[in-house]
C-alpha cells in the first residue's frame, strides 16, 4: 500500500493551490471558494479522492503537475516505480546477469503466453499485455537455466564457477576474479612469477652478449 503525503508534500500542494486560484480568479473566471475548488482539482487529478490528507505518494506528481499547468511552471516526471516496473528490471537484471540472447526470451514469451513479440519487442510487450506474476514466473526460469548452465560448465571442466554480477563493476572476491564462468583467465600473475621471468631475461641477455 502507497505511503501517505508528507507534511512538507502537503504543504506545497496547498500553497500551489492557492496560487493557481487566485491566478484564475484574476483573469475574471467564476469559482467556487477555494476549498471546493482545490477538492475538485484533487479529484480530477487522483481520480480517487478530493483530499490531501488521503492522497498517497502516487498521488503527489499528478497533483503537482496539475496545479503547475495552471501556474505555468514545468511539469514533474513521474518517478514512482509501479509493480510491473519492478518486475521487468528484475527481469532484466537476470538476463544481464546469465547473459541470456533476448531471441530466446521472446521464444519463451510466444510459446508460453502466446504473445507475438521479437527480441527487441519482448520487455514492451511483457508490459502492455502480461501480468506481474508472468513477468516473475519469466525471471525465475531465466535464473534457473542460468545456475544450471553453470553446474553443468562446472561439471565438465571440474572448475568452481560464480555466479556472474549484474553490474560488471562489481568483481567476485579472491582468485574468483580470474574466471569469467568456469575459464580462468591469465590475468593476474604471482610477484614470483613475475620475478622468475626477469631474472630469466636478464639471465638470456647475458647470455646473448657473451656470444
Amino acid at each position: 500500500m502507497s505511503k501517505p503525503l508528507t507534511k512538507r508534500q502537503i504543504t506545497v500542494l496547498s500553497i500551489m493551490a492557492g496560487k493557481a486560484y487566485k491566478r484564475i480568479q484574476s483573469q475574471g473566471c467564476p469559482l467556487p471558494s477555494l476549498t471546493d475548488w482545490r477538492h475538485d482539482e484533487i479529484w480530477a487529478a487522483t481520480g480517487v479522492t478530493e483530499s490531501l490528507t488521503k492522497a498517497t505518494q502516487e498521488h503527489y506528481v499528478p497533483i503537482y503537475n496539475r496545479l503547475a499547468s495552471y501556474l505555468g511552471e514545468a511539469p514533474l516526471k513521474n518517478r514512482t516505480w509501479t509493480e510491473m516496473d519492478k518486475a521487468i528490471h528484475n527481469l532484466r537484471d537476470a538476463m544481464q546477469r546469465y547473459e541470456t540472447a533476448l531471441d530466446y526470451l521472446a521464444a519463451i514469451v510466444r510459446d508460453q503466453l502466446h504473445l507475438s513479440c521479437t527480441g527487441r519487442t519482448v520487455y514492451n510487450t511483457l508490459r502492455d499485455h502480461a501480468a506481474v506474476e508472468h513477468v516473475q514466473y519469466l525471471m525465475y526460469t531465466i535464473i534457473n537455466r542460468g545456475r544450471s548452465d553453470a553446474r553443468k560448465m562446472a561439471s565438465e571442466t571440474g572448475q568452481e564457477t560464480y555466479e556472474p554480477h549484474a553490474d560488471p563493476r562489481t568483481m567476485p572476491p579472491g582468485k574468483l576474479a580470474d574466471h569469467v564462468g568456469a575459464v580462468p583467465l591469465e590475468r593476474h600473475r604471482s610477484a614470483l612469477e613475475a620475478n622468475w621471468d626477469m631474472t630469466a631475461r636478464k639471465y638470456n641477455q647475458g647470455r646473448c652478449s657473451h656470444e
